[in-house]
């Protein structure tokens, strides 16, 4: 017989999802030993000891058994944070809720994704002080990228090398295209050049490097729609928590254009 052996590890709770009629289990990104599924006894129940620390989105220091296969366990946890403006901004939430789970189609279970995790973190720090969700989004999403596989050119063009010039996105050629060679591509992405140098930006800083962004409402849905189509047309994956900030978003309009009635 193999004797469990307790650990301490840090971990942000990804999501929880029942399990039979009490139990729970719950996904935790852990910063030395990836993505592992816990189950939690009785995790159901208002007097569990744990609940309260394995909400989506906490960030905390547990003590447990991590299993290489198989589900893993929790004991007791040391501390926990969740932040209060995360729980109350529904926009806020979402978008974590979004980051959590690209990491989570892009990586395998009990990789160890050590970096992701302190990003993670550091990405939901930011968004306790103020800084754009959106943003942030975009930013997982062009990182990535490949993760999933995709290779693309961001801030020159990829005909000609030029950075000096406005820019679009093109599928076709998996890049960046700058004005003098837009004709090469009549189906490119016609976004807002801003956005693109945005977005192009983003493709070669290190989140600590991100400052805070001022987003005209025009540039955010262009920068929106453009990782959107790479996201549903190169790699394929169509998360729930997207669709739900692309319905809040659609519901915000409405709401706008009828208090301008």
């Amino acid at each position: 017989m193999v004797e469990k052996r307790m650990m301490t590890f840090d971990g942000i709770v990804m999501y929880q999802r029942d399990h039979k009629e009490r139990d729970l289990l719950v996904k935790i990104l852990t910063r030395k030993a990836g993505k592992r599924m816990f189950f939690i006894k009785n995790g159901k129940s208002k007097r569990n000891h744990l609940a309260a620390e394995l909400q989506p989105l906490t960030v905390a220091t547990y003590e447990g058994t991590l299993n290489q296969t198989g589900l893993s366990f929790i004991d007791d946890v040391k501390q926990s944070h969740i932040s209060r403006e995360l729980m109350h901004d529904v926009e806020l939430n979402a978008y974590a809720t979004y980051i959590l789970g690209l990491i989570d189609s892009a990586f395998v279970d009990n990789q160890p994704i050590e970096l992701w995790f302190d990003w993670v973190k550091l990405a939901l720090h930011k968004m306790e002080q103020g800084f754009d969700g959106q943003g942030l989004a975009n930013y997982f999403e062009l990182q990535l990228l490949p993760a999933f596989g995709l290779q693309q050119q961001w801030g020159s063009c990829v005909v000609c090398g030029r950075r000096d010039l406005p820019m679009d996105f093109s599928e076709k050629f998996n890049g960046t295209l700058c004005q003098l060679h837009w004709d090469q591509d009549t189906q490119r992405m016609q976004a807002n050049p801003r956005a693109i140098l945005i977005l192009s930006k983003m493709a070669h800083l290190n989140l600590e490097q991100l400052g805070s962004l001022t987003l005209k409402a025009e540039t955010k849905q262009d920068m929106a729609r453009v990782m959107d189509k790479i996201y549903d047309d190169q790699v394929g994956i169509h998360l729930r928590s997207k669709s739900f900030i692309q319905q809040l978003h659609s519901w915000q309009n409405r709401l706008s254009r009828e208090s301008q009635d």
